[in-house]
């Protein structure tokens, strides 16, 4: 939306406008309470904030699906289910889970022994 609305502004006034950010129109729409709430899954996905430039990460949708999958949501394609199935199965053979930081983003690490459970490495507090 924030795309949209700096385009049609640049198209009529050139470049003399303050583009509008997503979170100002995210604020907005939350405001006149016209914002869908999205899920969040904390337990599955627990790094805040995922930056901008990783929102569609291969990783990151893989651990969604399965946060959804987990959650019984009869929504998710079969598809997707296959494809999650499979990755969770090359993590378990490969010893992997699933990391991230917001400079290199979503990447797979060697599981620790004993520490790491799941698909995913805990972010220390």
């Amino acid at each position: 939306m924030a795309d949209l609305i700096n385009k049609e502004n640049r198209e009529r006034l050139g470049n003399e406008f303050t583009p509008v950010t997503r979170s100002a129109v995210s604020v907005a729409l939350s405001r006149a309470d016209k914002a869908d709430q999205r899920p969040s899954y904390p337990e599955d996905i627990p790094w805040t904030p995922i930056a901008r430039e990783h929102q569609k990460d291969h990783l990151l949708t893989m651990l969604r699906t399965g946060a959804r999958i987990k959650r019984d949501d009869q929504s998710v394609p079969e598809a997707a289910r296959r494809r999650y199935d499979n990755f969770r199965s090359r993590l378990q053979r490969d010893d992997q889970v699933v990391d991230y930081n917001d400079v290199d983003g979503f990447h797979l690490v060697e599981r620790r022994a004993g520490i790491d459970d799941g698909l995913i490495r805990k972010p220390s507090d």
